[in-house]
């Protein structure tokens, strides 16, 4: 299966633990310092609850556009992998700065290709086309 990748940055890949760190340093301070304020215990669950959700989502912070003979797939920052079959394809343009798939009379997709590399664009548009060219012939 051929695919592309865009790097994703530090703050996004660890978006929930960074988070979750600075809800956890409120409500820690806030005990420490003895308030026994009922928003300190809210802070410390809240971050918790963001490291937790970190911890199970961090999959999903892969950005990537991958395609076979079968199926295309696409997956965005904190989006589960989103699959269209040639079959159901009814049109794919690629420009410099988007991917526009087109699905049924109100289905398809549109991703922003900013982060991706010129030769991973220039991949799309001589890979893509012709495949959806023979999908649809």
């Amino acid at each position: 299966m051929l695919q592309i990748s865009k790097k994703v940055t530090f703050f996004r890949r660890n978006y929930f633990f960074i988070m979750g760190g600075i809800w956890l340093l409120f409500g820690i301070t806030m005990l420490i310092v003895k308030t026994y304020d009922v928003m300190a215990y809210g802070y410390t669950i809240i971050g918790l609850v963001y490291a937790v959700v970190g911890y199970f989502k961090k999959d999903l912070a892969l950005e990537f556009i991958r395609w076979d003979d079968e199926k295309i797939e696409i997956s965005e920052w904190q989006q589960s992998t989103r699959s269209y079959s040639w079959e159901r394809i009814d049109g794919i343009k690629v420009s410099a700065t988007n991917l526009t798939i087109k699905s049924g009379p109100a289905g398809g997709t549109m991703v922003e290709l900013k982060g991706y590399t010129k030769a991973d664009i220039e991949k799309l548009k001589t890979e893509l086309t012709p495949e959806q060219n023979l999908a649809t012939a």
